[in-house]
């Protein structure tokens, strides 16, 4: 994402917890794109980080015509086999600092009669699924307040974007020892396709395949019950894939 912005001539602003890949990024992003790139530390999984993030890019006067909330956290397995510190951590990224870091960037934005942000969700967006059952109903939320801010901040010229990717080549997969489905896309596509559609002021986009979108659209056509099977059916031959 921040490679894409860079791109096209945006001054960068990089946050996260590792101070140190940030900034081998940033030094990376102003070699091969000759942009201005900001390393911000902040840690989501904190009840203050959306705070301090904030605070810390007033402190150095930048302004945010663009948030991309791109933080996310995700457990698989059994409800019941994460600690519910873990469970907390992670509706803390995927809900509370997504929202906080919206509420505290959106006034500027509006007062400045234009401004944006894309809000990564997800394909689970769409389905209740089983192993993954919190990260699920996250997107879920992310999904929907992204929608609602859409119609909401428009008359002020802020546009909203709800991405939802389906598997995406990614450290996640190695994270849970699995291998990414063939069905996943390259980050690299997914960036290309989100830009397109923020151009377009889309309100939400699923990139990807047309297998894919059909998933996100299922459960227009059938019953709930049958959906959560499917996706639990998914979710199940991901971790088997994992375990082999």
């Amino acid at each position: 994402m921040a490679a894409g912005l860079a791109q096209r001539g945006c001054r960068i602003i990089l946050s996260a917890r590792d101070t140190a890949k940030l900034e081998n990024v940033a030094t990376q992003l102003r070699k091969e794109h000759n942009v201005e790139v900001d390393v911000v530390t902040a840690d989501l999984a904190q009840p203050n980080g959306a705070r301090e993030l904030h605070a810390e890019t007033v402190r150095r006067g930048l302004t945010v015509d663009l948030l991309a909330n791109n933080a996310g956290f995700g457990l698989t397995g059994p409800f019941l086999s994460h600690e519910l510190s873990k469970e907390e951590a992670q509706v803390q990224v995927n809900v509370t600092s997504l929202m906080a870091l919206t509420h505290l960037f959106a006034p500027g934005m509006a007062e400045r009669q234009r401004g944006g942000i894309i809000n990564i969700a997800s394909l689970a967006s769409f389905q209740p699924q089983c192993n993954s059952a919190v990260y699920a109903a996250s997107k879920s939320f992310v999904l929907l307040f992204s929608e609602a801010l859409w119609l909401e901040f428009a008359p002020r010229n802020v546009h909203v974007l709800a991405v939802c990717p389906g598997p995406v080549v990614t450290n996640f997969f190695e994270r849970i020892g699995s291998q990414p489905p063939p069905q996943a896309i390259s980050a690299e596509r997914v960036v290309s396709e989100t830009l397109q559609a923020f151009d377009k002021k889309k309100p939400v986009l699923v990139p990807g395949t047309f297998t894919t979108r059909v998933q996100a659209f299922a459960h227009r056509i059938l019953p709930r019950t049958m959906v959560a099977r499917i996706a639990a059916s998914v979710s199940e031959k991901i971790m088997m894939n994992g375990a082999k």
